[in-house]
C-alpha cells in the first residue's frame, strides 16, 4: 500500500474488517511429500484464529490484526457491516434486559426400544449405500489409472474389511503400514484378513467420483474429488434430531503435506497445519452438520459460517447456538434471532457495533467478579456483557444477561486460597454447553490411525470414518443412558468390536452346498469372544472336534471337546444338549 493515497475512514475499516488472513498451499509443485518441520511462517502465512474462553483464564484480549479505531465515547449509533447485503445501525442503553420466553418447544428425546450392536450403530453414519458408491468409483479409478486397464475388483465387503483394518491399526499403533505384517511386529487381525500387497493396492485405488467427467468440476469447488462422499455424511448425521443446545467451532484434520488446495495454517493449534472443517454438534458431543472451509469462495468466516450450519436447524423451535469469538457478531446474532434461534457467544473488542461498556481498569478497580452490560435500543433482541475475572471478558447473547447471578470458585494469589467470584448466567451458560465440538476431537485423537497419503482428500475419507465411529459411540451411551444401563461399553472396546464386527461378519445366504473336500481352516485369532453380529450372521461356523476339553461357552457347566471353528469356543453338542445350536441363535 503507498503511503501517498488517499483512503477515507469507511474503504480504512471494510480493509481492516474484510475475510481473516488465511495461509492456504495450493499451488506448490513441490515433488517433497512433506513440509521443513523446521519451517515458521511469517506473519502473512498465520491466521488470526485466537478464540477467548470463559473458563479460568478468560483471556479475550484481539489479535493485533484485529485492532481498530473506536468510536468516540460520546458517538452512540454506528454502522457494521451486517450477514446480509446492506448495512444496519445498533444503539445501545443501559437497562435490565428482559429474557424472552425460549422455552425449547423441539422434539423430545424417547429412549429407544432396545439397544443395538456398536456394528449397527456404526452403519447409521457409514451406510452400504455410502461404500456402494465408494465401491463403483474404486474399481471406475483404477481402470483409468492403469497402464493395462487393470480393475482392483473391490467389492462392498472388502471395504468394509479395508475399514475394520484401519480401525484395528489405530487400537495398535505401530510405526508403519509395513508393520504389521512383518515378522516381529506382526499384527494377526490386521496380516491373517488382507495381504500386504493387496491392503495397499486398495489403498491407492480409493476413490469419490470420475476424473474424466468434467462436470464434477464446479466452478470453485476445491474438493470435487471427495465432493460426492461428503454430501452422503452430512445426510446420515441429520436423521438424528438435533438437542437444544448447539455449538459451532472447527476442527484441524492434520496434515503436512504440501499437495493441497485447502491447507491451512492456524497457530496456537496442536495440529496447526491441516484441513479446516466447521462443525455444528449438540452439547454432548454429537455431530449434527459440518462443512469443510475452503477458502472464502464456497463458505467464508465468521457469521456465514454460524448461518450455514445453522439452516438445517428448524425455525420456530427456540434452540440455541453457543460459539466463540470468531464468529460472534451483532449482525449474527439478530440474523438467528429473526428465525427464533437464540444465540450465545464471547465478543472481539472490534465487534461490539458502538456499544460503550467499561474499560478494563474500570472494572478491575471494582474487583474480580464486577461486570457492565448494555441492551440494543430499538428491539431489545440482544444484549452484551463484559465481566472481569483474571482478565476481562466479552459475550453476546439474544436470550440471557447478568441474572440470575451466581457464585464460582476462583484461586486467589494474594489470599492463597479459594475465594467466591460474582458469575453471570451467560457466563454459566456459556461454560456449560460450549465445547461440544471438543468432545469428539479427543475421542478421535485417542485411536485414529494417521495413514499417510500424498493424497489430501483421503485424510478428509478417514477424518469422516473416524467421525461415524464416534457418533455411533456416543449414540450407544445415551441410549444406555435412557434405558438406565449402568454399564457401558468404553470407546476402545466399542471400536474393537465395531472392526471385528466388519471384517468377520457375512450376510446370511442360502443353505450351502454339501462338499467333499475339507474346507481350509481359518487362522486363529486371539480375542476374548466374537462379537454378536458374527456369532448369529449364520454363516460358516462349523463344528470341529478338539483333543481338549473345555468348558461350554453357552451353558457355563459341562465340559466339552466340540468346538465352533469361526467363534473359537466351545460349545455342547450332544444327544441331551445342544448348546451349539442355541449359542448361534441367540
Amino acid at each position: 500500500m503507498k503511503r501517498n493515497e488517499g483512503y477515507t475512514l469507511q474503504d480504512a475499516l471494510e480493509i481492516i474488517l474484510g475475510d481473516e488472513i488465511e495461509f492456504e498451499g495450493c499451488e506448490d509443485n513441490s515433488d517433497e511429500d512433506l513440509d521443513d518441520p523446521n519451517y515458521t511462517p511469517n506473519n502473512e502465512d498465520m491466521e488470526s484464529d485466537e478464540s477467548s474462553d470463559c473458563g479460568d483464564s478468560n483471556n479475550s484480549e484481539p489479535n493485533d490484526l484485529d485492532e481498530v479505531p473506536q468510536p468516540n465515547p460520546g458517538q452512540v449509533n454506528t454502522t457494521v457491516q451486517g450477514t446480509e447485503q446492506g448495512k444496519k445501525q445498533f444503539s445501545w442503553r443501559k437497562k435490565p434486559f428482559e429474557a424472552p420466553d425460549c422455552t425449547f418447544q423441539g422434539p423430545n428425546v424417547t429412549p429407544p426400544e432396545s439397544l443395538l450392536t456398536p456394528l449397527e450403530y456404526f452403519r447409521k453414519f457409514i451406510t452400504p449405500e455410502m461404500l456402494d458408491l465408494l465401491k463403483e468409483q474404486t474399481n471406475l479409478y483404477s481402470v483409468q489409472k492403469s497402464e493395462y486397464h487393470h480393475n482392483v475388483n473391490t467389492s462392498v465387503k472388502e471395504l468394509e474389511i479395508l475399514i475394520g483394518l484401519y480401525l484395528c491399526m489405530g487400537l495398535c499403533q505401530l510405526s508403519g503400514n509395513c508393520a504389521y505384517w512383518e515378522n516381529d511386529t506382526r499384527c494377526p487381525m490386521v496380516a491373517d484378513n488382507m495381504s500386504h500387497d493387496r491392503f495397499q493396492y486398495l489403498l491407492a485405488s480409493l476413490h469419490f467420483t470420475d476424473n474424466s467427467d468434467l462436470s464434477n468440476r464446479q466452478a470453485g469447488d476445491k474438493c470435487w474429488k471427495i465432493h460426492p462422499w461428503l454430501d452422503m455424511v452430512p445426510k446420515q448425521c441429520l436423521d438424528i434430531s438435533p438437542e437444544e443446545h448447539n455449538c459451532i467451532d472447527e476442527q484441524m484434520v492434520s496434515f503436512r503435506g504440501r499437495h493441497s488446495p485447502i491447507r491451512q495454517y492456524v497457530k496456537g493449534k496442536p495440529h496447526p497445519w491441516g484441513l479446516k472443517v466447521w462443525c455444528r454438534c449438540s452439547s454432548s458431543g454429537l455431530l449434527c452438520d459440518f462443512a469443510v472451509y475452503q477458502g472464502g469462495t464456497l463458505l467464508g468466516m465468521g457469521g456465514d459460517v454460524v448461518v450455514k450450519l445453522c439452516e438445517s436447524l428448524p425455525s420456530n423451535q427456540n434452540y440455541k447456538v453457543l460459539a466463540d469469538n470468531l464468529f460472534s457478531s451483532a449482525p449474527l446474532v439478530l440474523k438467528l434471532f429473526q428465525r427464533q434461534i437464540y444465540f450465545v457467544g464471547t465478543l472481539r473488542v472490534n465487534r461490539l457495533a458502538g456499544c460503550q461498556l467499561e474499560d478494563e481498569k474500570s472494572l478491575a478497580k471494582r474487583g474480580r467478579g464486577s461486570v457492565d452490560a448494555m441492551v440494543e435500543r430499538e428491539e431489545e433482541s440482544m444484549v452484551i456483557v463484559k465481566w472481569y475475572d483474571n482478565k476481562s471478558v466479552t459475550l453476546i447473547s439474544s436470550y440471557c444477561a447478568v441474572d440470575p447471578q451466581d457464585n464460582a470458585k476462583r484461586w486467589s494469589k494474594s489470599d492463597k486460597a479459594f475465594v467466591e467470584v460474582n458469575r453471570p448466567h451467560i457466563v454459566k451458560k456459556y461454560n456449560t454447553f460450549m465445547g461440544g465440538v471438543d468432545l469428539p476431537d479427543a475421542c478421535i485423537a485417542r485411536s485414529k490411525y494417521h495413514m499417510r497419503s500424498r493424497r489430501w482428500y483421503l485424510y478428509l475419507f478417514w477424518q469422516t470414518i473416524m467421525l461415524g465411529l464416534v457418533k455411533a459411540w456416543l449414540i450407544y451411551r445415551h441410549d444406555c443412558k435412557l434405558l438406565g444401563l449402568l454399564k457401558t461399553m468404553k470407546q476402545r472396546s466399542f471400536q474393537a468390536e465395531v472392526a471385528t464386527s466388519l471384517i468377520l461378519w457375512q450376510a446370511k445366504r442360502g443353505r450351502p452346498t454339501l462338499n467333499t473336500s475339507p474346507p481350509a481352516p481359518l487362522p486363529k485369532r486371539v480375542r476374548v469372544r466374537v462379537p454378536d453380529d458374527v456369532r448369529t450372521d449364520q454363516v460358516a461356523h462349523w463344528p470341529v472336534k478338539c483333543d481338549k476339553r473345555g468348558r461350554c461357552k453357552f451353558c457355563k457347566i459341562n465340559a466339552t471337546t466340540s468346538l465352533c471353528e469361526k467363534c473359537d469356543v466351545r460349545l455342547c453338542f450332544t444327544e441331551e444338549r445342544n448348546c451349539y445350536r442355541s449359542y448361534h441363535l441367540a
